[in-house]
């Protein structure tokens, strides 16, 4: 049982190592942006992919942000995430965490790339075993750029203070490459996980703000030196040449289809649906994209077919299945959602396409029960057992913890932003829990809008400790557009060890 349990001790000692050593190089609450010259940029994330790529994913989510869609979904999804909030701090209360990543928020994520090679690259994924043909590499664009000597320095100091035996070690294999510096990643960082190559991390100074890429040193090695175009191969390119704000490409392996389609064939299947499955043993790969507009949410699925034949048959069996539904809805017509009437589905050559549209009832239909099982999940709020009544009349005291807006962490007009907030702690007993009430001002300071959540840290056990003062990020949502102050009312607060206090 001892040894079971230092076994596990070790394994989240290197799984925070790993960590630390990509996300350490990062201290990734915006900063003032840093102008960064024409010349001497890593490439952007979008140059990752060649001919030789496998499967593929990329994100343009501050384009997509941009978006009047992009906003509303935010919004809309704001009780869930509170939810998962929540859950997430309770699941790592017990985990080590690293503190170099204490200001990372997804907000800072600009643009994203994955790239994998291989032909076996998605079954060595599913088994953990890699195969030394296969290779990836992720690439993140972050919002702003920073000196790169000074991010590198305080990951160093976080790697130090978490794993000090790996410091020495990322230092020496520390070298250029291009405009980008590169770190190998110590095998001990992986714990029972082994490659079959050199895994290897880059930070450097990018166009429009820092990249950070992780991956085969040689695939690396190629992205950073200019060498790959950002191009897959043949066919597949050209089906991606209409790329939206998101999208994924991958093959589907021939077990995959022959199982779906003897699967549903077989014991008296319904004669359209075992046709429509018997079809989809002759996809050979997918392709899907979003992009989100000012009212919708436009989507397409490409499968890419052994050929002519094959699409037609997968689109005359998707027609079929589109029109049972629209004739079932004929009866009871709220029950179809409104992207199901813009589906269009269509063979291209050896290509099935199916379009559509989602629009904001559509968003609403699909949050409404999951925000109604959220709410539900919920733990209904403690009532703090009343106080003995005071022998005498109590001089008024100052309240243990004072919270204040400071600032949001960037200027950009989103619904869903970091905001700065200054906590003053009194007590003795550090802070872990605040409910915070945001009341969002226009600049004449009328009241806007308002929002109340529970915030709590998510690398450490306790948001602040006992007897100190700092700024804390906290994400605030439903930010209207016009907002030009906040107003930050403490409702409760929550001790370490459980005592809580309540406004009156």
């Amino acid at each position: 049982m001892t040894y079971h349990r230092h076994r596990i001790r070790m394994a989240k000692t290197r799984s925070t190592a790993l960590v630390l050593i990509c996300g350490g190089l990062i201290r990734l609450t915006p900063p003032p942006a840093l102008a960064a010259s024409a010349e001497g940029n890593v490439p952007a994330p979008s140059r990752a992919f060649t001919p030789r790529t496998a499967a593929a994913f990329y994100a343009d989510v501050q384009g997509a942000g941009k978006s009047a869609m992009w906003k509303t979904i935010t919004n809309k999804a704001a009780p869930l995430v509170e939810h998962l909030h929540t859950l997430r701090q309770a699941q790592i209360a017990s985990l080590p965490m690293p503190r170099a990543l204490s200001g990372f928020h997804g907000s800072d994520v600009a643009e994203l790339a994955v790239a994998l090679e291989g032909e076996k690259i998605l079954s060595d994924l599913q088994s953990s075993q890699f195969d030394p043909n296969s290779g990836f590499l992720v690439v993140l664009r972050l919002i702003g750029t920073r000196d790169v000597n000074d991010l590198i320095q305080l990951g160093l100091e976080a790697i130090d203070k978490e794993v000090p035996a790996l410091r020495s070690q990322i230092e020496k294999s520390r070298r250029r490459i291009g405009a980008a510096e590169v770190f190998d990643v110590p095998s001990e960082a992986l714990g029972e996980q082994k490659l079959p190559f050199t895994l290897s991390c880059a930070v450097g100074p990018g166009k429009d703000g820092t990249i950070i890429a992780l991956g085969r040193l040689e695939n690396l090695q190629a992205f950073l030196s200019g060498k790959t175009e950002g191009t897959l191969r043949g066919q597949i390119n050209d089906t991606l040449s209409r790329r939206g704000q998101f999208w994924l490409y991958f093959p589907v392996p021939k077990d995959a289809t022959k199982s779906l389609g003897a699967g549903a064939a077989g014991a008296g299947a319904n004669p359209m649906f075992a046709g429509l499955a018997q079809s989809m043993d002759q996809v050979r790969d997918v392709n899907l994209s979003l992009n989100f507009g000012a009212s919708q949410v436009d989507f397409e699925l490409d499968l890419g077919c052994a050929d002519g034949a094959s699409a037609g048959q997968l689109a005359q069996g998707i027609q079929g299945f589109l029109g049972m539904m629209q004739m079932g809805a004929q009866q009871n017509p709220s029950s179809l959602p409104p992207f199901a009437g813009k589906i269009k589905a269509a063979a291209d050559g050896a290509i099935f396409r199916l379009t559509t549209a989602f629009i904001v009832r559509d968003v609403d239909l699909a949050f409404q029960n999951v925000n109604r099982q959220v709410a539900a999940a919920r733990p209904p709020a403690s009532i703090p057992a009343p106080k003995p009544e005071a022998a005498a009349t109590p001089v008024p005291s100052a309240p243990p913890v004072e919270v204040e807006f400071v600032g949001f962490s960037a200027e950009e007009q989103e619904s869903l932003r970091t905001a700065k907030v200054r906590v003053l702690n009194r007590s003795s007993k550090p802070v872990k829990e605040l409910k915070l009430t945001f009341a969002y001002l226009d600049e004449s300071g009328r009241k806007l809008g308002e929002w109340t959540r529970n915030h709590s840290s998510l690398t450490s056990e306790n948001l602040i400790g006992g007897g100190t003062t700092g700024v804390v990020d906290c994400l605030a949502f439903n930010v209207p557009s016009f907002t030009k102050k906040v107003a930050v009312t403490l409702q409760e607060a929550t001790f370490a060890g459980g005592e809580k206090w309540v406004s009156r």
